[in-house]
């Protein structure tokens, strides 16, 4: 029966050797089966004591705790100990180009998707058009029965109209007549006061139709191309300044 092994600094050098010499992957059964005189709480201890030291790599798989040797500069190894394929700094790029690409394709379509949404829930419903539809329907029914009333009734007599087209002339005249008398005696107050109309208006505080934009009566004894101009010459008498 061997000896068996006590010294930990000599434990971890045996263990440590092994690992780094065969280059592969161990648990602590491996490691008791190699060494059948130390005991498993013995070899679990020190694996851990020198993972923890950094003197091995090791990683949870399946369960079981698998040690192996620190890759500095040899290949990597996957979570079984096997050599991990090295790509080329131009392979790395070029597949993230293309995750570059398709992430962009991507964000478009999650940018259109949003884009129809919106526009999907900015229109009506079916419901709402309908009620649109229905109000619609009710008002033009409305408004064709008046334009019937309109078209069939007379709204006001003959006689009515006379009486009224009197009235409009009428107080057109005595509007014609007394801006043409306001402007005779304006002119003769201008003269005799030397003073500017301007002035003038400011010490006495008249308004004019312009300033309160009224305009005058249209003269419908005339034609209608006449009218503009009939209201355009009788002008207010206080645009008017004797020179």
């Amino acid at each position: 029966m061997s000896k068996k092994i006590t010294k930990k600094d000599e434990v971890e050098e045996n263990i440590l050797n092994l690992i780094n010499k065969a280059n592969r992957p161990y648990n602590y059964q491996m490691i008791e089966a190699a060494f059948p005189s130390m005991g498993k709480t013995q070899i679990v201890k020190t694996l851990k004591s020198l993972g923890e030291q950094g003197k091995l790599t090791f990683k949870e798989y399946n369960k079981a705790i698998i040690y192996w040797r620190i890759q500095d500069t040899g290949p990597k190894l996957d979570e079984q100990g096997y050599e991990i394929p090295q790509e080329s700094i131009h392979d790395l790029n070029r597949k993230l180009d293309g995750i570059n690409r398709q992430l962009e394709v991507e964000q478009d379509t999650l940018k259109s998707l949003i884009s129809q949404s919106k526009q999907l829930n900015n229109q009506l419903s079916d419901e709402q058009i309908q009620k649109e539809v229905n109000q619609l329907s009710t008002e033009n029914k409305e408004l064709e029965s008046k334009l019937l009333t309109f078209q069939t009734k007379e709204i006001m007599s003959d006689k009515d109209k006379q009486r009224l087209d009197d009235t409009i002339k009428k107080a057109r005249s005595e509007w014609v007549k007394r801006k043409a008398l306001f402007r005779d005696i304006l002119d003769q107050v201008l003269e005799r006061s030397n003073k500017k109309k301007k002035d003038l208006q400011e010490d006495i505080g008249w308004e004019t139709d312009e300033d309160l934009k009224i305009q005058m009566i249209p003269d419908y004894s005339k034609p209608l191309s006449q009218q503009t101009l009939s209201s355009t010459n009788d002008e207010s008498p206080f645009k008017k300044q004797k020179k």
